[in-house]
């Protein structure tokens, strides 16, 4: 996590992950794919170290809540970003680094303008900001001792469970935005070879149509994955960050778990025979948990495949979602 605050109001994208697929592209590593999640759990990775978003002083202790509030209130009002990063226990620095972060953080001023109201549950107080009442990830809490403060970590760790929520909902749509555009490729005799195919690549060749995108253009119009702008987004991809923190892989052939039993989707250079993808964050319990298969018939499959995720998913060069995987909820 490069930043906190601009991950709080994450907005989704539309058709430029499939744009952004070709760039977070990584290709399975040949060999065996009976590779479990308990056989790479040895080789898993450390988690995020959340802790070095803290400051190294604890944030202030108020007599009641009240002022804590009032406080916190003041810092906003004043855009006193180190008063503010005082409050909630975090590192200035490192709150003032990112613009993007520096942009939020003038939306939650804004919100706080707008509107702002307390939940109490028990020890422990919410606050909503704006007209939409957003829950802001640090709650107030009452210590031993009787005095209030804001649990750092506590928000920290909210922070990472909305972003990974966000990313995970992101990269669901992003599969079934794909099978919109494989069908619609499918439509049309892309290539003039007399055979209705599926692409099998993202970004059409230069001056071709035998990917899911390509300019549009007056003789050949929008590709299926439409026009895209959000160049920040396909850069940050290209650069190996993946597209809203997951990665993803076009797979050409199904497993014997599925109906119908093995066999390649590619015939005579043509992949005729269906189509499916995968996708996996890119880094577990960070940027997302969940891993995520689909094919041609849409239902989107899910598997917590653990810490070694990165390393399991090297092996996974067909579709072919096992007793460990689940269907995605429409």
């Amino acid at each position: 996590m490069t930043s906190m605050l601009h991950r709080m109001l994450l907005k989704g994208a539309g058709l430029i992950a499939l744009v952004a697929m070709l760039a977070a592209w990584e290709p399975p590593v040949a060999g065996a794919q009976e590779v479990t999640a308990q056989e790479g759990a040895s080789q898993a990775p450390s988690g995020i170290d959340i802790s070095s978003f803290a400051a190294a002083e604890e944030p202030p202790a108020f007599e009641d809540p009240a002022a804590a509030i009032d406080a916190f209130k003041a810092s906003l009002a004043d855009d006193d970003v180190a008063k503010l990063a005082s409050l909630l226990g975090l590192d200035v620095g490192k709150l003032k680094a990112d613009q993007a972060t520096m942009a939020t953080y003038s939306q939650v001023r804004q919100a706080a303008a707008e509107l702002l109201k307390t939940e109490d549950h028990d020890d422990r107080k919410l606050i909503n900001l704006g007209s939409k009442l957003w829950p802001f990830p640090f709650p107030l809490v009452k210590g031993d001792d009787g005095k209030w403060s804001f649990d750092t970590f506590a928000g920290l760790e909210e922070i990472v469970n909305r972003r990974v929520g966000e990313n995970e909902l992101q990269a669901i749509n992003t599969m079934r935005e794909y099978i919109d555009a494989q069908r619609e490729y499918a439509s049309e005799d892309r290539d003039a070879d007399g055979v209705l195919e599926y692409a099998q690549k993202v970004i059409s060749s230069e001056g071709k149509t035998d990917g899911l995108y390509w300019p549009a253009n007056e003789t050949d119009g929008e590709s299926p994955a439409g026009s895209f702008a959000d160049q920040q987004a396909l850069d940050k991809a290209k650069l190996g960050e993946g597209y809203f923190g997951y990665r993803f892989r076009i797979l050409k052939q199904q497993g014997d778990n599925i109906a119908g039993g093995a066999y390649d989707y590619v015939i005579n250079d043509n992949m005729i025979a269906g189509f499916a993808l995968l996708a996996w964050p890119v880094k577990y319990q960070e940027t997302g948990v969940k891993t995520f298969v689909v094919n041609q018939n849409g239902i989107v499959y899910q598997a917590d495949l653990g810490p070694s995720t990165e390393q399991i998913v090297k092996y996974i060069d067909s579709f072919n979602p096992g007793d460990e995987w689940s269907v995605v909820d429409d």
